[in-house]
């Protein structure tokens, strides 16, 4: 338990922005051209109310990322509310570790073959989990894992600003619960998180050099190149396969998320971190809250 107990929280925000095996590198850009869909801090606002912002983040502790822009900083600041994916407490931990084991009896071996789950435990093994926790895993968990780069301080930026927001006496929200977010892979038929494990295993690659151009595309602040990885990494498995994977983990989450985000916004003041890939495309929480009368800018 206690070698699985770093992959919790970067496991409940895992998004697409993570299991990219085909991206290609981005320069920084200080200063992006000024297009619609340049932004990772958007002011949100109703008439009646104090503006609020939504902020687009990246679940990684590189400094490059957890050091955040003035801009960001003063509107996070300056919020009575902090809206998170899902709260990052003890009991949320505690929730999603048992969330990744079977508890029906079954093990993982005899329902994904032997020479796949031979080819688990050696990958697993560089993360530090043992065959024997291995094999108590459900598939979606291992590819999951799999998928994230190492973690050094666990300090990623979601966590970071968890941790700011109580010190600063800030009222904080999770948008949706463990088991609404396990159960985006826990309720998807075995056989397609058999595909996933399978995929991710042959497409292997050094998570920790591919974060690297990852977060050089996030900080351009260019929401389009921000969907370009998620299509680059939708064309390595099966079309199918791949739609049903992005509804369950971006598209249904995004129209759930706005919903659930709405009486803060009505409210106002508040600040509403999600990740990044939320963000845009028809049915992204930008669009979503401009379909409902809120006025949407890009502040940073």
């Amino acid at each position: 338990m206690k070698n699985i107990s770093r992959f919790i929280f970067p496991f409940a925000f895992f998004t697409v922005l993570f299991i990219n095996t085909a991206c290609s590198s981005n320069p920084i850009r200080e200063e992006p051209e000024k297009t619609s869909n340049i932004g990772i801090l958007w002011e949100v606002k109703q008439p009646e109310a104090t503006s609020c912002y939504v902020f687009g983040t990246i679940h990684s502790e590189d400094e490059r990322v957890t050091k955040l822009p003035n801009a960001v900083n003063n509107a996070f600041n300056d919020a009575e509310t902090l809206a998170l994916e899902m709260k990052l407490d003890k009991e949320t931990a505690q929730e999603v570790l048992k969330n990744l084991y079977f508890t029906d009896g079954r093990n993982l071996r005899p329902i994904i073959g032997d020479e796949l789950f031979d080819r688990s435990v050696q990958a697993m093994g560089k993360k530090g989990l043992p065959a024997r926790i291995v094999n108590k895993m459900k598939p979606w968990a291992v590819f999951t894992i799999l998928n994230m780069p190492d973690q050094k301080t666990g300090l990623f930026l979601d966590a970071i600003l968890f941790k700011n927001a109580q010190q600063q006496g800030k009222t904080i929200f999770g948008l949706e619960s463990p088991q609404e977010q396990t159960a985006v892979f826990d309720d998807m038929p075995i056989s397609s998180q058999v595909s996933l494990l399978k995929s991710t295993l042959d497409n292997m690659l050094d998570m920790n050099t591919l974060q690297d151009e990852v977060i050089d595309v996030y900080l351009s602040r260019d929401l389009d190149k921000i969907m370009a990885l998620n299509e680059k990494y939708e064309a390595l498995i099966d079309e199918k396969l791949a739609k049903e994977f992005t509804q369950r983990l971006v598209i249904d989450r995004n129209y759930r998320m706005v919903n659930r985000m709405l009486p803060m916004l009505q409210k106002g003041n508040c600040f509403v971190a999600v990740g990044a890939l939320h963000l845009p495309g028809e049915e992204g929480i930008l669009t979503l809250l401009k379909q409902r009368g809120y006025k949407v800018h890009a502040a940073y």
